[in-house]
C-alpha cells in the first residue's frame, strides 16, 4: 500500500490473502477502484449520509452542517439531514432554518433516540444502504444506531456541563451489517471541515437552492457576491433563500479566496 501511496479506508472493497483462520490473521493484497470517497469522515463508497445534528445539547452548528452539504453535494452522494433529540425544545429562528433545507430539497428527519420518535421512518431510509453518518461530537449518533439496532452497544457519553459540547466517544470509523444489504458506518464527531479542495466559482452549484436560480442573474458568471442583477441576493431579501445559507456560501467563496492568496 505504501508504494501505491493509497490508504485503505473503512468501506473499501479489499483482495485479502489469509495467514492464519483460526487467529483471524490476513494480509491486504488490493484495494478495488472507490466509487467515491470522503473527507471528513474519512470512509470510502457510501451510498448516502446520515448528517446527524441535535435541536438542543448541543445547539446546531449550521455552518458545519452547510459544509457536510457542500462536501456531499460535491460528491454526488445523497444526503439525509437528520435532527436528533427532537424531545428537546430548539429556539424558534432554528427551527425555520430546519424548514429552509427541506424547502433546497433535502430529505429532513427529525427524531429522539431518547423516546423512539420518528425512528421507524429513519430505519426505512436506511435499509439496503450503505450509510455513514456525519455530525459534530454530542449530538447522539452512537446512541441513535444503538435505538435504531439494539444489539450493538455502542459506546456513548454525556455533553461536557461546563460547555455543553460533546466528549469524543468514537475514536475511529467502524462499519456495522445490519442485514445483507444494510451497512452503517458510526464515524467520531468533527467540528471544522475545509472545503479548500473546490474553487471558488464552483460552490454555487452545490447550494441546491442556489444552483436552482441562478440562470436568472444577469450574467452567467455572476457569484452573487457583489455583482449587479444578481437574482440569488433578491431570493434573499425576499425570502425564498434564508439569509443564514446564503451568508455560509458568502463565508465558504470568502475562505477559498483567502486560502487561494497564501
Amino acid at each position: 500500500m505504501k508504494k501505491k501511496e493509497l490508504t485503505p479506508l473503512v468501506g473499501d472493497e479489499v483482495e485479502v490473502t489469509i495467514v492464519q483462520v483460526e487467529a483471524g490473521e490476513g494480509m491486504l493484497e488490493e484495494v478495488h477502484q472507490r466509487h467515491n470517497e470522503l473527507i471528513r469522515p474519512p470512509v470510502a463508497n457510501v451510498d448516502q449520509l446520515l448528517v446527524v445534528f441535535a435541536h438542543q445539547r448541543p445547539v446546531p452548528n449550521f455552518v458545519l452542517l452547510d459544509r457536510i452539504l457542500l462536501m456531499a453535494e460535491s460528491q454526488h452522494l445523497p444526503a439525509i439531514i437528520c435532527f436528533n433529540k427532537v424531545d428537546l425544545k430548539s429556539l424558534e429562528e432554528d427551527e425555520k432554518l430546519m424548514e429552509a433545507y427541506r424547502h433546497a430539497g433535502y430529505q429532513v428527519v427529525h427524531v429522539s433516540a431518547a423516546t423512539g420518535e420518528g425512528l421507524p421512518s429513519l430505519k426505512l431510509l436506511l435499509q439496503g444502504k450503505t450509510t455513514a453518518l456525519a455530525g459534530n461530537s454530542g449530538v447522539g449518533k452512537s446512541t441513535l444506531i444503538n435505538s435504531l439496532f439494539p444489539g450493538f452497544s455502542l459506546e456513548t457519553g454525556k455533553l461536557s456541563t461546563r460547555v455543553h459540547r460533546g466528549k469524543h466517544t468514537t475514536r475511529h470509523s467502524e462499519l456495522f451489517q445490519i442485514n445483507e444489504a444494510t451497512w452503517l458506518m458510526d464515524t467520531p464527531g468533527f467540528s471544522t471541515l475545509k472545503v479548500d479542495y473546490l474553487e471558488d466559482d464552483e460552490v454555487r452549484h452545490y447550494f441546491r437552492e442556489i444552483e436552482m436560480r441562478q440562470e436568472k442573474c444577469r450574467f452567467t458568471s455572476c457569484l452573487h457576491l457583489e455583482e449587479p442583477g444578481c437574482y440569488i441576493k433578491e431570493a434573499v431579501t425576499a425570502g425564498d433563500i434564508h439569509p443564514n445559507r446564503y451568508q455560509n456560501y458568502r463565508q465558504i467563496v470568502d475562505e477559498i479566496r483567502q486560502n487561494r492568496r497564501y
